[in-house]
């Protein structure tokens, strides 16, 4: 059984505009060699890594066109990686945000992330109540359509610019219910400040599925003691490249370590990302 990582923000140099190392963040990241990622991936049996390359003009400098450079550099690994696009639908026109998910999509996108609490808008920002954003309704509409989940971040950010009124995941029940056959990834669970009403979510609702990465796998079950309940829609991913994740293979040990069944960590860490993600090799 080969494992899947599916939140890493393995973010090649390569790949990066150059404003991204000049950044105001508060973070310094140090883009990593994709040899190296192979190998440590290869040290546990991790099968591939899911890179969340989406873009964030006010944290990261990146835009549309980041998933689609990052798409092109794995290209002679594709087997082993699989790449989540996105759009910042409050920061682009219709028309831009059609072009953009027509192109991830043929490039081998094999998802889309939207993180509320970077581009600063509600998920249900689409609705007429909350501003009627066709952008952002666009975006779930596409995915749906096309049969890609979206990641929503949810949770707090640490990072400057950031703005953490929008990181509550109330507000993705409304897209569960207005798109009921679009798959939504719940990353982070709600970690630290709403991980109640995340977990309460994924259970009423048959469309959303519990993604637990950033969360210390040592704390998972401090958090989310009834984890295993709902182990059959979870999703294990690292959040690797972020603060305080230590790296792939240590964070992914530390979650085999915890106290569930063995069948709960299988669902948990390969048989779910692999039924939510295809590698690059399958899509393009």
């Amino acid at each position: 059984m080969g494992y899947v990582d599916s939140h890493t923000h393995v973010w090649f140099k390569e790949t990066l505009p150059k404003e991204f190392f000049s950044n105001n963040s508060g973070y310094n990241y140090v883009p990593p060699k994709i040899d190296e990622i192979i190998k440590e991936m290869d040290s546990a049996n991790i099968d591939y890594i899911v890179i969340i390359a989406y873009p964030s003009r006010e944290i990261w400098r990146t835009k549309e066109d980041f998933p689609i450079n990052t798409i092109n550099f794995v290209k002679p690994h594709a087997n082993r990686f699989s790449v989540i696009g996105g759009i910042e639908p409050n920061r682009i026109t219709l028309h831009e945000a059609k072009e953009w998910l027509e192109k991830q999509y043929e490039s081998g996108v094999s998802g889309f992330k939207l993180h509320p609490v970077h581009s600063h808008v509600k998920p249900n920002a689409y609705r007429e109540e909350e501003g009627g954003l066709k952008q952002l309704e666009l975006l779930y509409q596409f995915a749906q359509d096309h049969d890609l989940p979206v990641v929503i971040h949810t949770g707090t950010s640490m990072f400057i610019g950031s703005r953490n009124k929008y990181a509550d995941p109330i507000y993705i029940d409304d897209v569960s219910v207005d798109f009921p056959k679009l798959k939504i990834i719940m990353a982070h669970m709600g970690r630290p400040n709403y991980v109640s009403t995340a977990f309460q979510i994924v259970r009423i609702r048959r469309n959303i599925y519990a993604e637990i990465s950033s969360i210390p796998p040592k704390k998972l079950l401090e958090y989310i003691p009834r984890l295993e309940e709902i182990s059959y829609k979870t999703i294990y991913g690292s959040d690797y490249g972020g603060p305080g994740v230590k790296g792939i293979a240590e964070n992914l040990r530390e979650f085999l370590s915890i106290n569930i069944t063995e069948q709960a960590k299988e669902n948990i860490a390969s048989k779910n990302p692999k039924t939510m993600y295809r590698p690059l090799s399958e899509l393009i």
